[in-house]
């Protein structure tokens, strides 16, 4: 994977945790929306493991947030 990459990939993994902890949401419950554990998106989270573009959509649509919010610096 590119330099780049990995740093859209970090990117993603910090605004998840923002996002997440901004809108007062458990690790469970946005999990339960792609339907994956708990332990995954921690993993996201802590860049251990990658979102696909996918999920991540789910994933906003299901916070009500633009998926750009994801790759804000």
């Amino acid at each position: 994977m590119s330099e780049k990459e990995d740093q859209i990939n970090a990117l993603i993994s910090k605004n998840l945790a923002r996002i997440r902890a901004e809108k007062g949401l458990s690790l469970q419950k946005v999990a339960d929306f792609i339907e994956v554990s708990n332990q995954q998106i921690s993993l996201f989270e802590k860049n251990k493991n990658r979102i696909s573009a996918a999920q991540l959509r789910v994933i906003a649509n299901s916070l009500n947030v633009n998926i750009e919010e994801f790759f804000k610096a």
